[in-house]
């Protein structure tokens, strides 16, 4: 392959050190780099029932996310109900005289209109230039309506897409009471972001649920997904804190640990046996239920034989292009991917990881780096153009001139893509488990699909429409 169309080829390791040095990160960010500290906050936000997040800006902020609802799923996502999304409307007057009698005003309103148990004022980067100070407005509202009302400085200048997420887990900490009594057996499932805006696949949730309940674990609450104030408040009582997702967890865990002494397991994403087995032992060996944890493990693991000896003799040997910025929800779960191929016998390849998320993620990479993941990674020109990424011709081109230089391969990303190998269209399972047992019975399907259909034409046309 040509080096004209490689920025970098090497492993995680290595690009985490030309994150760290400032080789690889562009001074304008791509335009398919992560959301704003806002949206991140409010994600975490909008999984809690009853709460309402009011966004103190123009109308723009609050139009992006109820527009993300209106394409997911309208009313409610897993019996989580619609939230409302009131915003003040900052205009040229506000800018110039200040929004904060309107914001208190705004507060007012929306405890007598929603009756919620909490309300949650989020600064966007027109009320952080002008100055509007928003905690001081939450603290003399909730002297005034039923809700609590807090407030988190949000604005999109004052952080990226993580301090967002990470500064609403800790404004969360903040209605954890002191425990009144422990519940033996108990976790918390933290990190999670499931509201109207759906950020996850519930079903990898529920798929968790299903092996803990089998244990014979409990989940005393699931933040943020769905959970209510009750359940946060009485957060300590649990007696884990359990990860959903290292990289949404680890914050919130160690806060929890380090305030409250609360234990944390720590585990990556659960893609394939290896991956399962380590996070329901990381979370029942604390609770003194390893026994129960590996009788559970040996009978699923029973279950899913014939894909288990399907997997291993279909990816041994292969090389695996693995494209986390189309269908994976995030590098992480690329990563995630990468790992089980890896344990399966296949040499995984990560095509286009954008170094800005690396630098974003550098806790979770570092810890993904100490448990021994550290696939092979190639960069192109492409994923530092501006544009919408997964549609950009130039990506498409250089993935399929430098798939054409290795044998035995296959694509594990979008069935967009066209490269001349089999191709595993993730995004089928969008609404099916990619974790746990479950999971690793529905990629199996998903590659034995790809096989059958590597032979069949694809659309030129439908290649046309979506490139140009």
């Amino acid at each position: 392959m040509g080096n004209d169309i490689i920025a970098f080829h090497g492993n995680l390791q290595q690009l985490l050190e030309k994150v760290e040095k400032g080789e690889m990160v562009p001074k304008m960010q791509a335009s398919h780099a992560p959301m704003c500290k806002f949206m991140t906050a409010f994600f975490v936000l909008n999984g809690i029932r009853h709460c309402v997040p009011l966004v103190h800006a123009p109308t723009g902020c609050a139009a992006q996310v109820s527009e993300w609802i209106r394409r997911g799923d309208c009313c409610e996502h897993r019996g989580v109900p619609l939230e409302p999304v009131p915003c003040t409307s900052l205009n040229e007057s506000d800018v110039i005289y200040g929004g904060e009698g309107k914001l208190l005003e705004a507060v007012l309103e929306a405890d007598k209109k929603y009756h919620p148990d909490l309300i949650v004022i989020l600064s966007c980067c027109t009320a952080g230039i002008i100055g509007d100070d928003v905690e001081t407005i939450a603290h003399e509202a909730k002297k005034l309506v039923n809700a609590r009302v807090m407030a988190i400085k949000s604005e999109g200048f004052g952080g990226d897409f993580r301090s967002g997420y990470e500064d609403a887990f800790k404004l969360i900490m903040q209605l954890m009471e002191p425990p009144k009594k422990k519940r033996k057996g108990a976790i918390n499932i933290i990190g999670y972001r499931l509201g109207p805006t759906a950020t996850e696949i519930p079903e990898d949730l529920k798929e968790i649920e299903r092996l803990l309940d089998e244990v014979g674990i409990k989940i005393h609450a699931e933040i943020a997904a769905g959970c209510t104030v009750e359940e946060i408040r009485r957060a300590r009582e649990a007696e884990l804190n359990a990860s959903f997702c290292y990289d949404w967890g680890q914050k919130l865990g160690d806060l929890m640990k380090d305030e409250f002494g609360m234990p944390y397991s720590r585990t990556g994403l659960p893609y394939g046996l290896k991956a399962t087995e380590e996070w329901l032992l990381g979370v029942a060996e604390p609770l003194g239920m390893n026994k129960k944890a590996l009788d559970v493990i040996k009978r699923e693991t029973e279950k899913i034989l014939p894909e288990l000896d399907y997997l291993g003799r279909i990816l041994k040997g292969r090389v695996a292009f693995i494209e986390p910025t189309t269908v994976f929800n995030g590098p992480i779960r690329g990563l995630a991917m990468a790992k089980m191929v890896e344990e399966f016998g296949a040499h995984p390849i990560i095509f286009n990881i954008h170094p800005y998320t690396i630098k974003e993620r550098m806790p979770s990479i570092k810890y993904l780096l100490e448990t021994g993941v550290n696939p092979e990674l190639i960069l192109t020109p492409g994923v530092f153009r501006l544009g919408s990424y997964s549609e950009m011709s130039e990506t498409e081109e250089e993935l399929e001139k430098i798939v054409q230089g290795y044998d035995n391969v296959i694509y594990f990303g979008s069935s967009d893509r066209y490269p001349s190998c089999p191709v595993v269209n993730l995004g089928l399972i969008s609404r099916f488990p990619r974790f746990g047992f479950r999971g690793i019975q529905n990629i199996a399907k998903l590659i034995e699909t790809a096989l059958k259909d590597t032979s069949r034409p694809r659309s030129r046309l439908f290649k046309e429409m979506i490139y140009g």
